[in-house]
């Protein structure tokens, strides 16, 4: 579970990474001019989380397809 820091409003958590994945985390925040890496973080979460909804949708979709009439 999350707690929240004393000098902050939102929930805060810990995680483990292989350098390179954190490489790549840091690559991406300068690229993108985050501000730090926690808002990094959070973005390609909420990207990856979009991508798979829209990912969900279209299979279903294609299941839907495949039903004969």
């Amino acid at each position: 579970m999350a707690h929240i820091r004393k000098d902050s409003s939102k929930p805060s958590t810990t995680i483990s990474l292989e350098q390179a994945l954190l490489d790549l985390i840091e690559d991406y925040r300068f690229t993108k001019r985050k501000n730090n890496r926690s808002e990094a973080i959070a973005d390609l979460i909420q990207k990856g989380l979009k991508l798979e909804e829209l990912l969900e949708k279209k299979k279903a979709k294609k299941k839907l397809e495949k039903v004969p009439c």
